[in-house]
């Protein structure tokens, strides 16, 4: 199972994404949340992904969620 990892904060969004063995695939920082939801619904293709685990760190009300997603279309935030 994929790992994703989203760190919102008042300005910016970071987002990492690593394999099965915790190897970092890709990160990248984004303006917004929409702009990152697109970028997200458009891996489920380009890695094959099945199943995530999406852990979301709220910084500012000091928050974490975390849920799986299972295809293209439940993997946003």
């Amino acid at each position: 199972m994929h790992v994703a990892k989203v760190e919102k904060s008042a300005d910016s969004v970071s987002f990492s994404l690593y394999d099965e063995n915790l190897k970092l695939l890709e990160s990248e920082s984004f303006a917004d949340l929409y702009t990152l939801n697109f970028h997200l619904q458009t891996l489920a293709k380009k890695y094959g992904l099945q199943k995530s685990l999406l852990v979301i760190h709220d910084i500012q009300a000091n928050k974490v969620t975390m849920e799986i997603a299972k295809d293209e279309n439940s993997f946003f935030v």
